[in-house]
């Protein structure tokens, strides 16, 4: 008959006890050590939250541009005697290629730009400069101008009226929504911006950046029309056309000046007589100073 086992020592039990205890920080530290080398891997990300792609930055005003960069930490640059992480480093911005701002920190910040479509681009880089590798960017495509940022521009003729007579000369009003006229110097066309043509018949015969009334001249005698076309700045047609046409009768008389002096060629006028006043009493000076010398 086998006797029975006797219950474990003591020793033993404690020994099994500090094996298990040895297990539980063995795991412990695999777990850790996996956390950490999983933290150190995770690689910087960069997104630009506004503006939104296409967007129209309207009215000349700058964009402000609002940016989230994740496992990334903003240093200043060049720091002295410190090397830099590879999730540490500050930020370069392009417009349109061209490097226009250095970021040291993730706040928002404002862009000017000209009229036209851009593309800005921000570019994380380490410490020294050098972009990250992999690289790490975001890009937005927007399209700036001088106009208003939404509406269908058109335009109105408010004078002269329809079938109205008129001579050689003649003052065109008109009303423009939504659209904003610019000096065209070159640049790109933009939305809702651009400049008035002023046609008779079907040819251009003048080009406006004026909201005031504008002077016709020469106008050919019978019946003819005027018409007043908003343009791009490179001096095609808005899609869709806004323009506006009034049919007008021209005819050779004396109310050839009306419109100019009905619209402020008065004060010409006056301009006039007091310049012929002035030179016919300089020559009667003139005279009695002469009639002077004579007489001694």
């Amino acid at each position: 008959m086998t006797p029975p086992k006797s219950a474990p020592t003591p020793p033993t039990a404690a020994l099994r006890s500090s094996s298990t205890w040895v297990l539980i920080a063995l795991i412990t530290l695999l777990v850790v050590s996996l956390s950490s080398s999983h933290a150190a891997a995770a690689t910087p990300s960069l997104t630009i939250l506004s503006p939104t792609e296409g967007a129209v930055i309207a009215n000349g005003t700058p964009v402000l541009v609002h940016f989230l960069a994740s496992n990334f930490a903003f240093v200043q640059p060049g720091r002295v005697g410190q090397v830099g992480a590879s999730n540490e480093g500050h930020a370069n911005v392009f417009l349109d290629s061209q490097s226009v701002r250095l970021l040291t920190d993730a706040e928002p910040f404002w862009l000017a730009v000209t009229s036209g479509a851009h593309t800005i681009r921000i570019q994380l880089v380490a410490d020294n400069g050098t972009p990250l590798n992999p690289d790490v960017s975001a890009t937005v495509g927007v399209v700036a101008t001088q106009g208003p940022a939404g509406g269908v521009p058109r335009v109105e003729i408010l004078s002269p009226g329809p079938l109205e007579s008129t001579g050689h000369g003649t003052y065109v009003s008109y009303r423009i929504e939504n659209f904003t006229l610019v000096e065209p110097r070159g640049q790109p066309n933009a939305p809702n911006e651009g400049h008035v043509q002023l046609l008779v018949g079907t040819d251009v015969v003048m080009e406006a950046i004026q909201y005031e009334p504008v002077l016709l001249v020469s106008l050919p005698e019978g019946d003819i029309t005027i018409t007043v076309r908003l343009v791009n700045n490179d001096n095609t047609a808005l899609s869709p056309d806004a323009s506006a046409t009034v049919p007008i009768h021209v005819i050779a008389s004396s109310s050839v000046t009306l419109p100019l002096v009905s619209n402020g060629g008065i004060a010409l006028l006056l301009a006039f007589v007091l310049i012929v006043l002035i030179l016919r009493r300089r020559k009667a000076g003139a005279r009695q100073s002469n009639a002077g010398r004579g007489n001694r």
